[in-house]
């Protein structure tokens, strides 16, 4: 694994590379930090090239100017500015949960950057539960968000864990960025199904979560016509299963490298 530090979008991004071949994008979810794909990005740099990256805000990357109330369109427009300003493109994109939202924009609105793209468990409408939340202190915001992270919306709470006590010490003020910053009821991007066909794209839901909650993605997947699948896992597969993460990946990295 590479580190190093990049400027692009007036952001000062830390970002992680593994291997060299063609181009893998790893972009995080909620917690905002990128060393949960250190397993996935070690896996999959034995074939790939593979950026992943803090996002803007969180852990060692900067905050981008006027950090307000953040839209998934202002991350992803973000994302694509340090993508092409380190020539990472075209590449396969994962991401799941909020990470999931910026690539389906990616997808939607910067084709030239994408190559085919995978997601899993996408938030595609506010979460009342999630709102309600803001009203808590810092402290409460952290604690809660993390019993949900580790305990609820992930199948091996020791996985969780074993991400390591560094990952851990920058988690807790990322949940409270990420509750001030980027849950609100303007965040989510919308879709058409036309938006979702520009590039390959892969769906998943978890086979261990409780159907109800991810519904929406099965029918939005059905509706244009995607393909849609279970991974074993529940929210966070980097965390629980990077193993068999890197192995999805890399089979349909593949499979349209082959086609192209």
């Amino acid at each position: 694994m590479r580190s190093f530090m990049h400027r692009a979008a007036e952001i000062d991004w830390y970002c992680q590379a593994f291997g060299e071949g063609p181009k893998v994008v790893l972009i995080p979810s909620g917690e905002g930090d990128c060393s949960s794909f250190d397993k996935v990005g070690e896996l999959l740099g034995r074939e790939f090239s593979v950026l992943t990256f803090d996002m803007p805000g969180f852990s060692r990357t900067s905050r981008p100017p006027e950090f307000g109330k953040v839209t998934i369109r202002e991350i992803t427009d973000q994302v694509a500015a340090l993508l092409q300003s380190l020539g990472h493109f075209p590449a396969t994109v994962y991401g799941c949960s909020s990470g999931g939202q910026i690539t389906l924009d990616l997808v939607a609105r910067y084709p030239q950057l994408v190559r085919n793209a995978l997601v899993h468990e996408v938030p595609l409408s506010d979460s009342p539960e999630l709102l309600g939340m803001a009203a808590l202190d810092d402290e409460g915001v952290a604690n809660a968000c993390e019993d949900i992270f580790r305990n609820v919306m992930n199948e091996a709470p020791e996985a969780w864990d074993e991400l390591g006590e560094d990952y851990h010490a920058r988690l807790k003020p990322n949940l409270v960025t990420w509750m001030r910053h980027y849950v609100h009821e303007d965040l989510l991007q919308h879709f058409t199904p036309a938006d979702l066909q520009r590039r390959p794209l892969v769906w998943t839901v978890g086979g261990l979560s409780p159907i109800v909650a991810w519904f929406e993605n099965i029918m939005t997947a059905c509706h244009a016509d995607i393909e849609i699948g279970l991974l074993m896992c529940r929210h966070f597969p980097q965390a629980s299963m990077p193993d068999a993460l890197a192995v999805h990946i890399a089979g349909h990295a593949r499979r349209w490298l082959e086609a192209a």
